[in-house]
């Protein structure tokens, strides 16, 4: 679905979407709150608009996945999850009759025995697709997920009754184009043309220990593409038509996997902490 163009309504969304998670980090005094500051609106494009799911049922077969790769900015996931009220449906949960994640969980945020732990747990939080944190786990797992959506479509579909046609986002950071298991798992995913699969690199050209300049300058969007992807940018990423049109490039691509290079400011928005590597979080945390 396309969006309408970008309201006043939309930017409310977004910014409770950052309030939350940053309060969360705050009152736990622990964590990351870069990430969820610059990459709000891309997560919630995707999910206001284009990500095909049900929130009273997380675990519908041919639901399209979600895999927060950059595991550190599970503030994120947690608040989103909160918003679009997300019902509790694994097993570790003491009724299904609550929310996945509620406020209160939002408030024990990285506390023993809550629902919104360090990094996402998968089974322990329910709308968790993959559990992440290793940075490259995430974007590999979600190649496996691919993988497996065309072998259910391959094995199930029928001519004009399609059981499964869910496809798989994955956002992921600078950290995570460095490793070495997402080189890998994107030269697989570009060989066997998998057109299910939507990477979006949250660029923010910044890590804990400074400007990813400092060890990173390859042109992470030409290798991409001699993998054989689709490679698109989005040169900001607070404009949600942007962004929109993007996503739906993806949708409408058959070919080939795509990766979407969205240009952001870590911790945007914070007079003192934006384009720092103290938008990580205090390091004496």
């Amino acid at each position: 679905m396309k969006p309408h163009p970008q309201s006043p309504l939309d930017q409310v969304c977004i910014n409770t979407l950052r309030t939350l998670s940053i309060d969360a980090v705050e009152k736990a005094n622990s964590g990351h709150p870069g990430t969820p500051m610059d990459a709000a609106p891309t997560a919630y494009c995707l999910w206001q608009w284009f990500l095909n799911t049900d929130p009273d049922d997380p675990e519908w077969p041919n639901r399209d996945r979600f895999v927060l790769s950059v595991g550190h900015a599970s503030a994120l996931l947690y608040s989103m999850l909160y918003l679009c009220r997300i019902k509790a449906r694994a097993p570790s949960y003491e009724s299904a009759e609550r929310l996945a994640v509620t406020l209160d969980d939002l408030k024990n945020f990285r506390q023993a025995g809550s629902r919104c732990t360090g990094h996402p747990e998968y089974g322990w939080t329910s709308g968790v697709e993959a559990t992440t944190g290793p940075l490259g786990q995430g974007a590999a797992n979600s190649v496996g997920m691919a993988i497996a959506g065309r072998w259910l479509a391959a094995t199930y579909n029928r001519p004009e009754y399609a059981l499964f046609d869910y496809r798989v986002y994955a956002l992921c950071g600078d950290g995570d184009m460095m490793e070495g298991i997402s080189s890998e798992a994107a030269s697989l995913a570009g060989h066997l043309k998998l057109a299910n699969l939507c990477w979006i690199y949250d660029d923010n050209r910044m890590s804990i220990e400074g400007s990813t300049s400092i060890t990173f300058t390859e042109d992470v969007g030409a290798r991409f593409e001699a993998y054989g992807w689709q490679v698109l940018r989005v040169p900001d990423a607070n404009d949600l038509t942007l962004l929109a049109s993007a996503y739906d490039s993806f949708v409408q691509s058959q070919q080939q996997p795509t990766l979407i290079i969205v240009d952001s400011h870590i911790g945007y928005g914070a007079p003192h902490k934006q384009d720092t590597r103290d938008a990580h979080g205090d390091q004496q945390r």
